[in-house]
């Protein structure tokens, strides 16, 4: 009887452990870098922006809960490879390498290096013609890298949010600003009074991840995005997050 009672333990004792490691298949794990703004932040115990958006959009379709986690850049995809996370959206280029185990969506962003100019005016045809001219990118991203190889520093000015750039321009404080193709686009799309050109940079587009097994995932995440595309929510999110959020209703 006493070895009868040891085995059901043992047995028990192993279903628990099992059932602690097993993955509750009504939620959906999204893994991201939260330390990169407006595409996901962290806001006390809170993450938040653009990506982490679509996300609960793809969870939602998918008849799921989300649940965020967020680990520094160079682990995610190793956790999704894992089994950690089911789906990675961190800013990856499409250009990027991936794990044997993992695959890229359909691109959810136009990261390329776009310039705004002011309508009506001569219009640059390449990136010297934008030379020496008072330009203006976002801080910290690849448009004031390219900003900055054009122009002295005292004709660059840095600005918080795509809004202030497309404010200066409008009000001639600007020549020109270098912004990503998704937030350039909107812009122009929304006012009148900018003109979108292309100077030739490479292009650049991020995607989600996902393992190359979970393709009813994978399926699931480009339904959606081709939805919110089609159906005007994914522009809402682009006023919202990369514009600025204060602005948002300016482009309703």
């Amino acid at each position: 009887m006493k070895k009868f009672r040891f085995v059901s333990a043992m047995a028990l004792a192993a279903a628990l452990l099992a059932g602690c490691g097993k993955k509750d298949a009504n939620v959906l794990t999204l893994g991201t870098d939260a330390e990169r703004p407006p595409l996901a932040q962290r806001t006390g115990e809170t993450i938040s922006g653009f990506e982490i958006d679509l996300a609960e959009a793809i969870a939602q379709a998918a008849g799921k809960t989300l649940k965020v986690v967020a680990l520094s850049a160079d682990k995610l995809l190793s956790a999704l490879a894992a089994g950690k996370v089911d789906l990675v959206l961190a800013g990856l280029e499409t250009s990027g390498e991936l794990p044997a185990q993992v695959v890229f969506s359909e691109p959810y962003y136009k990261a390329r290096q776009m310039a705004l100019i002011l309508a009506g005016g001569p219009v640059p045809e390449s990136q010297e013609e934008l030379r020496g001219g008072r330009i203006g990118a976002m801080a910290g991203t690849p448009g004031a890298v390219a900003a900055a190889d054009l122009t002295a520093a005292e004709n660059l000015r840095f600005v918080a949010a795509p809004m202030a750039a497309a404010r200066d321009l409008m009000n001639s404080q600007l020549d020109v600003a270098i912004l990503d193709e998704e937030t350039a686009v909107f812009l122009a799309e929304h006012h009148p009074e900018l003109m979108l050109i292309d100077p030739g940079y490479p292009d650049a587009r991020y995607a989600a991840a996902v393992r190359k097994t979970d393709t009813n995932l994978l399926a699931a995440v480009n339904r959606t995005l081709a939805a919110m595309a089609a159906d005007g929510r994914r522009e809402k999110l682009v006023g919202k997050w990369l514009i600025h959020e204060a602005d948002a209703s300016e482009t309703d």
